[in-house]
């Protein structure tokens, strides 16, 4: 029986996700390192030249004052290579947590095996998909925080099941778009209470990786670090930043992950045959029907 598909309400869902990192992290771990690994060292070296850059085209700025031209040659400073790979592989990195995550979740709650290449092998085919969702979704929740607050906020939650949507129901976006409205129907604060305690968790553990890209930071202002350009130590530091919020992040995607079992459940009762194949056998464990205060 598929775990995923059950009624939770607020702490059950918040324990799941807790409960699941404890018995498959070294599993998750070592597929989220390998797999999700090499794409973020890529993208932390590009934007590590692209800040570079910045702090360079910032300088450069002042010297260029009087020049009718500073501004476009401000903007071609910054607008370099290195910033527009930093980017591409910054959505690559995002999905390649959301694709590992999503895909580990599905091989332990189905009894399966859950190596790196089996991981790997299964999350191929949704590569493209989840690159189309992840963007649009940026582009449509950007355009509504451009707009007002609010409206940005209030898309976000509502397309952000959308992820599991995409890996576990294989929905195009418009699909998917229309199946997050009717799954969070009448649970739009349920979603938000709940995500937005995850996400102030995770971002309390990210500053534990914040530290040395701070400390480096710190350093080469005080000119205490040796070398000219860009300083290997903010590379190196810019990395295990990364690596290290990516990982975190994944437990973004099992909050996520679990709200949508526990929506589609709430929807669909998926799991009544699984339930009515078990009278008799196993006795079933009444869930609560309601999300509590959240």
């Amino acid at each position: 029986m598929n775990n995923l598909y059950v009624q939770r309400d607020f702490g059950e869902k918040i324990n799941a996700v807790f409960q699941y990192i404890r018995q498959h992290y070294r599993s998750l771990l070592l597929s989220l390192l390998y797999i999700v690994g090499p794409v973020a060292v890529v993208t932390a070296v590009a934007s590590s030249f692209t800040l570079n850059n910045v702090l360079r085209a910032a300088s450069d700025a002042q010297t260029d004052a009087g020049n009718p031209y500073a501004g476009l040659l401000f903007m071609t400073r910054l607008l370099s290579p290195s910033y527009w790979l930093s980017l591409l592989f910054g959505v690559l990195t995002n999905v390649a947590v959301i694709l590992t995550t999503y895909a580990h979740l599905h091989r332990t709650e189905t009894g399966q095996t859950a190596t790196v290449a089996d991981i790997w092998d299964d999350m191929q085919s949704q590569i493209g998909r989840m690159v189309v969702y992840t963007i649009l979704i940026s582009i449509i929740t950007s355009i509504g925080f451009f707009c007002l607050l609010l409206p940005g906020i209030y898309i976000g939650i509502v397309l952000s099941i959308g992820f599991a949507i995409t890996y576990f129901e294989k929905a195009g976006f418009g699909e998917a778009w229309a199946r997050c409205l009717n799954l969070i129907r009448d649970n739009w604060w349920a979603t938000f209470g709940y995500l937005l305690v995850i996400v102030i968790i995770v971002g309390i553990l990210s500053l534990v990786f914040a530290l040395p890209g701070g400390l480096v930071g710190f350093l080469s202002a005080g000119k205490l670090l040796p070398g000219d350009g860009l300083p290997i130590w903010l590379i190196i530091a810019n990395i295990i930043g990364l690596i290290g919020r990516s990982i975190l992040y994944s437990i973004i995607y099992l909050a996520i992950a679990f709200q949508y079992g526990n929506l589609v459940e709430q929807h669909e009762n998926v799991s009544l045959h699984s339930a009515i194949n078990s009278i008799g056998t196993t006795p079933t464990k009444p869930r609560t029907t309601d999300e509590g205060d959240f």
